[in-house]
């Protein structure tokens, strides 16, 4: 969600402003209303580069962003082509003029000191949905798009910051080392959170002490005297804290329930719909309610809090729009079904999946069902090599300690963990979620049940949510 909602007559960038980015003569004046690397969200009066990418080469799809409306084209030197009133800029590398209009939109609001960056093994979109709600009702607010947090999302997010901005937060996300490093030099943040440590990916690494390394790469384009928001209650806190420099002067601001935090999670009171929270940072106790369920999702909000507070802001103004947060499909998103007349509660939390998360949602499935039978479409989770079965075995105490009455396993991964939950709880095993038929499902489900779906992004977990809401969909 961006925030900042842009009308078409706003301006993005002009084309003096795009001369001197590029170095390139341009003869007439006209200007752009956005930057888009996808043809088919091109809007009238963008400016349309074809990237070229793994799959796909966007110079294949220029045509279709013309008739959508695109006004300017930013393409390869090679590429022979005119057209009356279409702007166009030849450049050698494409991807490179993206990482050049990335550096000039984050130097234009240079004056702003409220630039923020999140990353983590988990919780950075909830986190940043929290704070793009806390702070739009501030100032103007920008916030990347869906999960726009790669080396591509990044730089076209900042490429697209409105020229106003106050408040601009950025997700950065990595599969291998030096990947937020880079992220973090272009977003240049005045602010650094990092949500927790887990073994997210650490199929690509050689341990988690590689994974804390990479994630303690957002400080590398920190500025002198930011600040750094950190989650101490998680196991890696220590390890973490030694990554950040001394020789920068960073302020650290420490959240969580432990007793040592800054900003402290005094008590939670858990409702039908979202939690009611106490917090105590410096001195001073702040009640508001946030619309997320679970315990981890009330940790997130404190980050908020503690961007409020370094901002020195109307905090009790922000914190009240936390009411307001929704989450997107796939990250918790809760539904209602009617199965034989009665209320049936559905979690979609299909968007991806390693322990910490996986433990962090059945958590609040136990919270919310309470007497409740509670069922789980376990989906395999994915990127963890050599690590993934001793990953998968762990889960195996929680899985009997919260009372789960059924547990359907997807994937090939998770056939161990099956056969030892098997003596213990009602399970079955798919290979794959294609092998599920819609029979079975419906009879595995029972009116009252409270349903958690979860599993990595590649299991195609999404497919049972959408069976189970185009056929059961309650008010």
């Amino acid at each position: 969600m961006n925030f900042l909602v842009l009308k078409k007559t706003n301006i993005l960038w002009n084309s003096n402003e795009i001369s001197k980015i590029f170095n390139k003569n341009i003869d007439k004046d006209w200007t752009c209303t956005g930057v888009e690397i996808d043809s088919r969200k091109v809007k009238p009066g963008n400016i349309f580069l074809a990237m070229p990418g793994t799959e796909f080469d966007g110079h294949n799809f220029i045509k279709d962003a013309i008739n959508m409306g695109a006004n300017s084209l930013i393409i390869k030197e090679s590429l022979n082509i005119t057209k009356d009133n279409l702007n166009i800029i030849k450049v050698d590398d494409v991807y490179k003029s993206l990482i050049l209009l990335s550096k000039a939109s984050r130097k234009r609001i240079n004056n702003s000191k409220n630039i923020i960056a999140i990353t983590g093994s988990s919780g950075k979109t909830s986190t940043k949905e929290m704070l793009g709600h806390a702070l739009s009702t501030i100032e103007s607010t920008y916030i990347n798009p869906d999960s726009y947090n790669n080396h591509v999302g990044v730089p076209y997010s900042l490429a697209n910051m409105p020229r106003n901005t106050n408040y601009g937060i950025f997700e950065l996300g990595m599969n291998n080392l030096n990947e937020i490093s880079i992220l973090s030099k272009l977003v240049k943040p005045d602010i650094a959170i990092i949500t927790n440590i887990s073994e997210a990916h650490i199929g690509n690494f050689n341990s988690i002490k590689d994974i804390i390394k990479a994630k303690s790469e957002i400080f590398n384009g920190l500025r002198s005297n930011g600040y750094i928001l950190l989650n101490n209650d998680h196991i890696y806190y220590k390890e973490l804290e030694k990554n950040i420099s001394k020789s920068k002067n960073y302020n650290i601001i420490k959240y969580g329930f432990n007793k040592n935090a800054d900003i402290r999670l005094i008590k939670r009171l858990v409702e039908n719909y979202g939690q009611t929270l106490i917090a105590e940072a410096y001195g001073k106790t702040y009640k508001y309610k946030i619309n997320l369920d679970g315990e981890h999702q009330a940790i997130n909000s404190l980050a908020v809090l503690g961007v409020l507070l370094i901002s020195k802001c109307n905090i009790e103004k922000g914190l009240k729009n936390l009411t307001k947060v929704s989450l997107p499909a796939g990250r918790g998103k809760r539904y209602n079904l009617m199965i034989k007349g009665q209320d049936t509660v559905l979690i979609d939390d299909t968007y991806n999946a390693n322990l910490s998360s996986m433990v962090a949602s059945l958590k609040t499935l136990c919270e919310k069902a309470k007497n409740n039978r509670k069922v789980l479409f376990f989906g395999e989770m994915r990127e963890l090599g050599a690590f993934s079965e001793d990953l998968h075995q762990k889960l195996y105490g929680y899985l009997i300690s919260f009372n789960i009455a059924m547990i359907i396993f997807v994937g090939n991964k998770t056939k161990n963990l099956y056969k030892l939950c098997n003596r213990r709880i009602e399970c079955f095993w798919s290979e794959n979620v294609d092998s599920l038929s819609k029979e079975e499902i419906s009879n595995l489900i029972k009116p009252k049940d409270f349903i958690l779906v979860k599993g990595s992004r590649n299991m195609k977990m999404e497919i049972i949510v959408k069976y189970l809401l185009d056929n059961f969909k309650g008010k």
